[in-house]
């Protein structure tokens, strides 16, 4: 019996087997540029692993999607890799003196001259201009790529190839014979491009499941409501429409308060009938329903802090109880981490109801940021927001039917001030550590609170900690050794908006003395230049017009504005940057210490120099030492 889904390395799939590619494929179209940058990502993972030469790690380049015909794979999806491969393989072959091909396994029924092209190919015969074609480009452009590859990167050539011939691998999955094939080709052929690794991964732990399609396809149901990120998790499982009726989907499973976050046998509760029901074409066309729409309403359209595959990793690495600084953030290793072949059909069942529990947790619990105006809420706006409830409705056109309707709060915590204070620490932490490798601070939130969440005080135990979590990681980033503030060229963004932070805090006291401020509408954003306010060389000038450097590089100089802002900020003075802003409009939304300095800047008598620099330098460090010292007392 053929294994549906399988891990194929390149020499298992060049040599094993045969493949076609059918007619109403397009003919091969990779240019230069594709196969070398297939070659660059292999060189890549080989040089990672050059050291470790008898415990590589494999590279998984994406996947084949094939369909079964009389011992021959005719190939739906993933043509275009599989014939760069087998012109890769011909190269090394003919041009360097690695034959690792047994005979040519792919086949061109319904194209004469590139079966004949192909197998003219691998016996090195001469082919006449007349019969040149898209495959004996593609051989060229392989011998080009080779060559340059390896010698650029002056690699070893019998490594290299060891390593692309038993250690690049690619996800084969054939598909059921009673799958309507032109609505699937459809389907893969609008998208262009390979599958990717979460959902070869998908793939790999539906396998596990055998010939137990009931709970394959509940399984994916599962997988498919977490892996869509642009929606909660819960609305892809079904509410119940009247009173009366008994399909409580989504009720048993996130309990009637959403409050439910210990999930376990879930695949009693998910109604795999009532999704048999649909139709394939609805499924893969997505169509939406009155139940999406509804949910939609209320959500909006919104962008996580994380994409599916990064928090994959994280939910692996607390499945597995792993500490902060060893968990792995590299979705290009997503498949090895995982090593499905070593894991069986209990392990999936409980990793994806795990998966759930931690993705209903993201939903209600991690800031999201929104991608549009609407009447909530403002474009590029940061909101916690989660279900709450259940309630029924008379119909009105009986009053002996009821519509069971879903209730959502604006606010995560009941607490509208820690509401704004766990959404302003959160998206500080998003717009600073913006790197997948980076969001480890997500893990120490996600990891650290599962347990607590139904405790009545949770909302004010968990805006502690992360006002706790915020100066330790200030505490590394802003002081020197020996206790001093950091200067330009070693002070990092994550100060600045620590800074912002503390002055949020203090925003009482401070709108006395800032009175056209708006302290209260403050929301971080994506401010990553670090700029000095008075500038390095006025318009353009040095010499007398500069500051001295114990002035010019200290921390009461310098800010942060957005990348875009960066290259209109320029060298003009501190008067005339405050007065193109203002014009434009813009400045209500840069960091409130930038604000701050503006508005010392725009007093007539003194403008803005060393006076002005230190003194606010000393007061922000007085207010800043001060939080700090209260929150790590706290700890104590």
């Amino acid at each position: 019996m053929v294994e549906t889904h399988i891990s194929l390395s390149v020499n298992r799939l060049l040599n094993e087997d045969t493949y076609a590619i059918p007619l109403y494929q397009r003919n091969f179209a990779w240019t230069y540029d594709e196969i070398e940058q297939l070659l660059n990502d292999v060189a890549d993972a080989f040089q990672e692993n050059r050291d470790n030469y008898y415990n590589r790690d494999n590279y998984y380049i994406g996947t084949l999607v094939v369909n079964k015909e009389n011992d021959i794979f005719k190939i739906i999806d993933g043509q275009q890799r599989t014939t760069a491969l087998n012109l890769i393989a011909l190269a090394l072959k003919h041009e360097f003196g690695f034959d690792r091909l047994k005979a040519v396994n792919l086949t061109f029924p319904a194209r004469k001259k590139s079966n004949k092209n192909i197998k003219d190919l691998f016996a090195k015969q001469e082919i006449s201009e007349d019969d040149e074609n898209e495959l004996t480009r593609g051989y060229g452009y392989a011998k080009d790529a080779l060559k340059k590859v390896l010698e650029e990167r002056q690699l070893n050539p019998q490594s290299f190839v060891d390593y692309l011939f038993e250690n690049v691998i690619i996800f084969r999955s054939i598909l059921p014979e009673d799958l309507d094939l032109n609505l699937y080709f459809e389907r893969f052929n609008s998208r262009g491009e390979q599958l990717e690794a979460h959902e070869i991964l998908k793939a790999q732990m539906m396998a596990k499941f055998g010939e137990d399609q009931e709970m394959a396809q509940k399984f994916a149901k599962i997988w498919d409501a977490c892996a869509e990120f642009d929606k909660p998790a819960a609305s892809h499982f079904k509410m119940r429409r009247k009173r009366a009726d008994d399909f409580q989907e989504r009720e048993c499973i996130f309990g009637w308060h959403f409050s439910n976050y210990s999930f376990k046998n879930i695949y009693d509760d998910i109604d795999f009938y009532q999704d048999k029901r649909r139709k394939l074409s609805d499924i893969l066309e997505k169509k939406i329903n009155e139940e999406i729409i509804e949910v939609e309403k209320d959500f909006g359209d919104y962008t996580t802090v994380i994409d599916f595959p990064i928090f994959l990793l994280h939910v692996l690495a607390i499945a597995e109880g792993k500490k902060t600084d060893d968990i792995q953030l590299d979705d290009k290793k997503l498949l090895a981490l995982f090593d499905i072949k070593n894991k069986d059909k209990t392990w999936v069942i409980e990793f994806s109801e795990f998966l759930l529990r931690i993705k209903h947790i993201f939903d209600n619990y991690i800031v999201r940021n929104s991608n549009m105006d609407s009447s909530s809420r403002n474009k590029d706006e940061w909101f916690l927001q989660k279900g709450t409830y259940y309630e029924y409705q008379p119909n009105g056109k009986s009053k002996e039917h009821y519509i069971v309707e879903e209730r959502f709060t604006n606010n995560t915590f009941s607490d509208s001030e820690i509401n704004k204070n766990i959404i302003l620490l959160q998206s500080m932490f998003a717009v600073t550590f913006t790197a997948n490798r980076d969001s480890r601070w997500l893990y120490e939130i996600l990891f650290n609170h599962i347990e607590e969440l139904n405790q009545t005080e949770f909302a004010s135990q968990f805006k502690d900690f992360l006002e706790k979590m915020a100066v330790r990681y200030a505490k590394e980033r802003l002081f020197t050794e020996d206790k001093s503030i950091k200067k330009y060229g070693a002070i990092p963004v994550y100060t600045f908006n620590f800074v912002d932070y503390v002055l949020w805090k203090n925003r009482e006291e401070l709108k006395k003395e800032y009175k056209d401020i708006k302290f209260d509408h403050f929301k971080f954003a994506y401010r990553r230049s670090i700029e000095h306010w008075y500038p390095q060389n006025p318009n353009g000038q040095d010499g007398e017009s500069q500051l001295p450097a114990e002035f010019l590089h200290s921390f009461g100089n310098l800010c942060i504005i957005t990348d875009s802002q960066n290259s209109r900020f320029g060298n003009s003075y501190p008067e005339a940057k405050l007065e193109q802003w203002e014009r434009e409009g813009i400045f209500h939304r840069q960091s409130l210490k930038l604000q701050m300095m503006a508005k010392i800047t725009s007093k007539k008598d003194d403008g803005w120099g060393p006076k002005q620099i230190t003194e606010l330098e000393k007061e922000i460090l007085t207010r800043v030492n001060h939080f700090i010292e209260n929150k790590t007392s706290e700890q104590l």
